[in-house]
């Protein structure tokens, strides 16, 4: 219908007018690099594609997850039963990032 195409038109003028896309590139990377150079215990692999990201660990997510949500006031997704899945949104900033790695530092 016409209202639907309408919002979502603007939603599409927004990511380009605050270049959303090319953010979460540079930020999802930014992420990724320094999960991965921070050799965090129980991390085994971080993979994604811009701010898409996979943090596999070689323990059960279920400790770690409810931590950083009842401790951290985090919420990440989950896949299968070791990975956490962080699905932010496109305007997420580095310090953002940052905010993410101090809290995920503190419940493993």
């Amino acid at each position: 219908n016409h209202l639907a195409c309408a919002a979502a038109l603007a939603v599409l003028d927004v990511i380009e007018e605050e270049n959303l896309v090319q953010n979460a590139a540079e930020v999802g990377a930014y992420l990724m690099e320094q999960l991965k150079a921070q050799n965090l215990p129980h991390v085994v692999e971080v993979r994604g594609e811009g701010l898409m990201i996979g943090i596999e660990l070689d323990v059960p997510y279920k400790e770690i997850r409810t931590r950083l949500v009842k401790e951290q006031h985090c919420f990440t997704g989950c896949s299968g039963t070791n990975v956490l899945r962080l699905l932010p949104p496109l305007c997420l900033t580095k310090a953002d990032a940052d905010d993410f790695i101090k809290r995920f530092k503190a419940v493993l």
